[in-house]
């Protein structure tokens, strides 16, 4: 007699009907995160996170209330719609003396707008005077003379001339030998550099030394050879430097200036002529 096997329908319909079930409550668990998520986002760009507190920090020479009107900020904006990059390029468009400006968001209801001054760090000459310009190249002011303990620069040929905006030139190579001298650490001793044929530079140290260095290339090395050539020479007398060749610097004394003809000439003082090879310090 053949053996009969019973199957249970019911136990299969159950068991798919809680997969089922399953399937269902997590997609019911996932629409709600979903929903709160969204209302908590939504929430929190209208009702919550607003600004209560602004707070300025900085050594500049404007007043709280100026840095405020210049952000855009108002108490009660959305900390998290707030736009740093945005505020910070408004502070620096419309305050002319504001080289770097910061903002930091502090949750829940907080801004912090963090202002660095300008530092008035070169002169740059132009056809009507001088421009003054801060570390970063931001025009400062307007002057028909240039300021004392600021590095000259002539030939630049500036492109714009208004306080307020950036510095550069026509030429692309003389904005690249401004910035080369700028960060030199051996420029420091300079008080003018003439590019005017960028070809043929020339740099003063006073009103004792001139040097013809002649092209852009190695600036930073010339300049270091001349850091080492220079204290060799007599402090009292007047010299002009020049490059031979790669590793040589050529010194001759500046012959004096002749005010006067006197009717029995003496023979003219002869000029001192050196070569100093110089190894820049390491």
């Amino acid at each position: 007699m053949q053996e009969v096997v019973k199957t249970s329908v019911k136990r299969k319909q159950n068991s798919k009907r809680q997969r089922r079930r399953r399937r269902n409550m997590s997609m019911y668990i996932l629409l709600v995160l979903i929903l709160v998520v969204g209302i908590g986002f939504a929430l929190s760009m209208t009702m919550f996170f607003n600004i209560k507190s602004i707070r300025v920090t900085g050594d500049t020479a404007y007043t709280d209330q100026e840095v405020y009107a210049a952000s855009g900020i108002q108490e009660g904006d959305n900390l998290m719609r707030l736009d740093t990059v945005s505020v910070s390029n408004s502070v620096l468009s419309k305050l002319l003396l504001a080289e770097d400006v910061y903002v930091k968001k502090h949750f829940p209801s907080t801004v912090d707008i963090i202002v660095k001054p300008c530092v008035p760090t070169a002169c740059v000459a132009y056809e009507g005077g001088y421009l003054i310009v801060s570390a970063k190249g931001k025009i400062l002011e307007k002057t028909s003379q240039p300021k004392e303990g600021l590095l000259i620069f002539k030939g630049y040929i500036p492109e714009f001339l208004e306080p307020g905006q950036m510095l550069t030139s026509t030429e692309d190579q003389k904005n690249a030998i401004y910035t080369t001298f700028l960060s030199n650490e051996y420029a420091a001793d300079l008080t003018e550099v003439d590019m005017t044929d960028q070809y043929d530079i020339v740099v003063y140290y006073g009103d004792r030394i001139r040097f013809d260095i002649g092209n852009a290339n190695e600036i930073s090395y010339k300049l270091r050879l001349a850091a080492t050539a220079i204290p060799r020479l007599n402090d009292s007398k007047k010299y002009n430097l020049r490059m031979v060749g790669d590793n040589q610097i050529s010194a001759t004394q500046q012959e004096p200036a002749v005010t006067t003809a006197p009717e029995n000439p003496t023979e003219p003082e002869s000029t001192e002529t050196t070569t100093t090879t110089a190894a820049p310090a390491a």
